[in-house]
């Protein structure tokens, strides 16, 4: 709590005493850096600058498991931070082990936080057994980027110079082939060890069939976990791929002209935009929806920003401080736009049906069929960003995929390690 003094007034002679004002401190502790740090770090100060009853304290931790690790400890000990950016593919965790306070929601209506204006899927996952336990920022999900050069001269594109759409693995297989055909790599995506995006894209290829990776912790992915990897494993066998590349040599070949499309999230849209603005890329590019590879399921991979409260042991939040930070939340709703610039869609749908948003370069390619369609990580405490499933996939999906592991074995490895984990209690 700090205390703001005002100067004493004058009034007909008489000296009044000092007028106290009361501020409320939150302490935030926040896991974005670059770009998006740079962004919220915007929000915040323009937050602070808005108004006069809450200043926002942020510290900033290293992205991931370390971050998750940290906050955890410090609010069992009851020294966590008033409000914590976390990813809602960990929301099933936190709640399984009591790890966050529940949101009033009388609270939210007094601070004008509105959640109907939401877009549906980000505020469900937001909710567990019918109380709110965050507050949604974002989504940001797995896109195709694709070169408009390469793409045009395989035949792709349409009339209005965008790509034909893509219903099938079938109809996806022959762009590869198509692009191969003129001397061009067909993808980029990373497959080196620890990659997460080959794990990311199985996951929404199931989806799409209809199916679910694990439910009541045990695996259920069946023949449709089994066809996505055979399909992704089949693109970098047939040459449409670059074995082994890391995240950012994956993104490099793509930038730098050798690959007609590459899959990834919506958080390289900066780069790209930049990129085009400054003539540095010399080629245009568009953004897509992840393709729907089987039975036109739009489903894909997706995580989301979201403001939520640690339930720091002996010291519950007060009505004061919640109220805090659902005012916070209502103000990045309301000035959204700054958030999407950083390719992300905003979780208030009604920015996105703004003019000024609609112009932002890209954006508006993806947003709507996208938003709409996601799909988070399984429940469990060893799901979401960064956690033991996503790691222990990304020792054995790589291999698969450039040959290293033959796929069914791959999986029978994945199986075993992650079964390992899924058995014990939450922690």
């Amino acid at each position: 709590m700090k205390k703001i003094k005002l100067l004493a007034l004058l009034v007909a002679g008489a000296t009044l005493s000092p007028i106290t004002l009361a501020q409320t401190t939150l302490q935030y502790w926040t896991l974005l850096n670059g770009g998006d740090g740079a962004r919220m770090k915007q929000l915040v100060d323009g937050f602070n600058a808005s108004q006069g009853d809450y200043k926002i304290e942020t510290t900033t931790l290293n992205w991931g498991e370390p971050f998750y690790t940290k906050l955890k400890t410090a609010s069992a000990m009851g020294s966590g931070p008033d409000m914590a950016t976390i990813h809602l593919s960990k929301i099933s965790g936190f709640t399984q082990t009591q790890g966050l306070e529940p949101i009033k929601a009388d609270i939210l209506a007094k601070a004008g936080y509105d959640s109907s204006k939401l877009f549906p899927l980000l505020w469900k996952q937001s909710n567990v057994d019918g109380q709110s336990y965050a507050l949604p920022i974002d989504t940001h999900a797995m896109v195709l980027y694709y070169n408009k050069r390469i793409a045009a001269k395989a035949g792709l594109l349409d009339e209005e110079g965008k790509l034909k759409p893509i219903a099938s693995l079938d109809q996806f297989e022959a762009a590869l082939k198509s692009v191969k055909d003129q001397g061009a790599m067909g993808l980029s995506m990373e497959t080196s060890p620890m990659s997460y995006m080959p794990y990311r894209l199985w996951l929404s290829m199931i989806s799409q069939q209809g199916g679910k990776t694990i439910e009541n912790n045990q695996f259920v992915y069946g023949d449709a976990g089994k066809k996505a990897m055979d399909a992704m494993a089949k693109w970098y066998a047939d040459g449409y791929a670059t074995k082994g590349l890391d995240y950012a040599s994956s993104t490099t070949e793509f930038m730098t002209g050798r690959s007609a499309f590459m899959l990834n999230g919506v958080w390289e849209l900066p780069s790209v935009a930049d990129g085009m603005k400054s003539g540095k890329l010399g080629f245009e590019v568009g953004i897509v929806p992840l393709p729907s590879f089987f039975n036109g399921n739009k489903a894909a991979w997706a995580d989301s920003h979201a403001l939520a409260i640690p339930n720091n042991k002996g010291k519950p939040s007060s009505d004061e401080k919640m109220l805090g930070i659902a005012k916070f939340a209502s103000y990045i709703n309301q000035n959204a736009l700054t958030w999407a610039e950083g390719g992300h869609i905003p979780a208030y749908e009604p920015t996105v049906n703004t003019k000024a948003f609609k112009e932002m370069p890209l954006l508006a390619d993806y947003v709507s069929e996208t938003a709409n369609h996601i799909v988070y990580d399984p429940d469990g405490w060893y799901s979401g960003a960064a956690g033991p499933l996503q790691a222990t996939a990304s020792k054995y999906f790589p291999a698969a995929l450039t040959g290293q592991l033959p796929t069914e074995k791959a999986l029978q490895m994945f199986e075993r390690d992650a079964g390992k984990f899924m058995s014990r209690p939450a922690r």
